[in-house]
């Protein structure tokens, strides 16, 4: 069995193609369910699907796998099929794990050292394993990633230094605002990354506070724990003409604010600027809002030269943390190689029982035995097959503590053992290096 991921991201794809392929909520679940499904090559699968990423980490045995993928995610995204092979990746074989490792542990965030990534991947894997979407071999990976990534995150420096998107947006609000202090921000969504844009507000200044949502519990929950104020979302137009800062980040799939609501406000402003960050995927605010004068529109691609600001000190970190990369690797791979060859001993020790069971058969009916001489038989047989066994089996676990693959192999085909536990991955990487 073989394990791959399939996925885009920040680094291929703008927001405006990444948006059409999120996969968030109960939408997320009925897609597990509908892959596993459809595409009957897929054993294993999890989704890992953000604001800068959607891929696909599935055990397989077909080669296929990756084309029937393509071509659902295709069919649900709108995406065509050109476009998809042209803005994703693709990686196999010990590939698959570094790349997991340094996805979860924030080394491949579009924000380096980000920590809300890890909780992300890890409620993926639970809604995938919540589906029945989960067995060994991705359990395997899963675990021996979160455990690496864990400790890049807990022993290396690469959280420190705030590189956030929270910290650029308020960055960018300091350079259009000269002094915060005595403007107005209003917050449209109640998630994490509200609340840490929230703290980082209140630290350059800001005091008047509003917090927007659907769920106008939640807001309030929000606003009551960083002492600001909650009103519900259809609420929020009579709001507009007094704020300064919009920062929105909802899970909506369609657009909160549009153009036509900032010509409006922008005659009653008198052209006093308004900054708005939209960090959502799908856009929360109208792209057209930026030809608005005095609006100021940015979405989370824009903060990438904010973030670099601080970034150097993390990648100090993160050539650190390619060290536990690499342990993490070996200790999946031979995870792994004892996994599969264990398998395999299983398999021709259960070969050769069946070999023993047959023969004894044929004596049993052929001759009459008492019952302590049927009991001397099978003693001897049982005794004459562990030690025409006995080297074979030591061939095997000294193959897996040798990582000797060929050997495993050639093992497997000389004594026709079904499993396909021991091959090699023999899939075409559209991208052999981990992004």
């Amino acid at each position: 069995m073989s394990v791959f991921v399939y996925g885009i991201n920040f680094k291929t794809a703008p927001v405006e193609i990444r948006e059409k392929t999120v996969l968030s909520g109960e939408k997320l679940e009925s897609s597990l369910i509908e892959i596993r499904k459809t595409l009957a090559n897929i054993n294993e699968i999890f989704i890992v699907s953000t604001c800068n990423r959607t891929e696909f980490y599935y055990s397989t045995s077909s080669d296929a796998s990756s084309n029937n993928l393509e071509t659902w995610l295709s069919e649900t995204s709108g995406l065509s099929q050109s476009t998809l092979k042209d803005i994703s990746y693709q990686h196999s074989a010990d590939s698959v794990i570094k790349h997991f490792i340094r996805v979860a542990s924030g080394l491949d965030s579009q924000v380096l050292g980000e920590p809300q990534i890890l909780g992300q991947v890890k409620e993926s894997f639970d809604k995938a394993e919540g589906t029945g979407c989960i067995g060994k071999e991705l359990t395997s990976l899963f675990q021996v990633g979160i455990r690496y990534a864990k400790k890049i995150r807990s022993e290396t420096k690469i959280g420190e230094n705030p590189v956030s998107v929270a910290y650029a947006a308020v960055f960018l609000a300091s350079k259009i605002f000269e002094d915060l202090s005595s403007k107005k921000a209003l917050l449209i969504g109640a998630g994490e990354t509200i609340s840490l844009v929230t703290e980082h507000l209140k630290k350059a200044g800001i005091k008047d506070l509003t917090i927007a949502n659907r769920t106008l519990e939640h807001a309030q929950e929000l606003a009551f724990q960083k002492g600001a104020d909650a009103i519900h979302l259809q609420d929020i137009e009579e709001k507009l003409s007094s704020i300064d800062i919009i920062v929105s980040s909802t899970g909506s799939e369609d657009t909160i604010l549009k153009k036509r609501d900032f010509e409006e406000i922008m005659k009653l402003r008198k052209r006093n600027p308004i900054f708005i960050v939209d960090i959502a995927v799908p856009r929360d605010i109208e792209a057209s809002v930026q030809e608005v004068p005095n609006v100021y529109l940015y979405t989370i691609d824009h903060l990438t030269e904010v973030i670099n600001l601080n970034i150097g000190k993390r990648q100090q970190a993160a050539e650190a943390a390619e060290e536990y990369v690499l342990l993490g690797s070996k200790t999946y791979l031979q995870e792994k190689r004892v996994r599969s060859g264990n398998i395999l001993l299983k398999e021709y020790r259960d070969q050769v029982e069946s070999i023993r069971q047959s023969e004894l058969a044929k004596i049993k009916s052929l001759l009459s035995f008492k019952n302590n001489d049927i009991e001397t038989i099978e003693n001897f047989s049982q005794s004459l097959a562990n030690k025409l066994t006995h080297e074979i089996t030591t061939l095997i676990r000294s193959a897996i503590a040798e990582n000797n693959l060929d050997l495993l192999a050639e093992l497997k085909h000389l004594y026709k053992l079904e499993s396909k536990s021991t091959e090699s991955p023999k899939h075409k990487e559209k991208n052999d290096e981990p992004l």
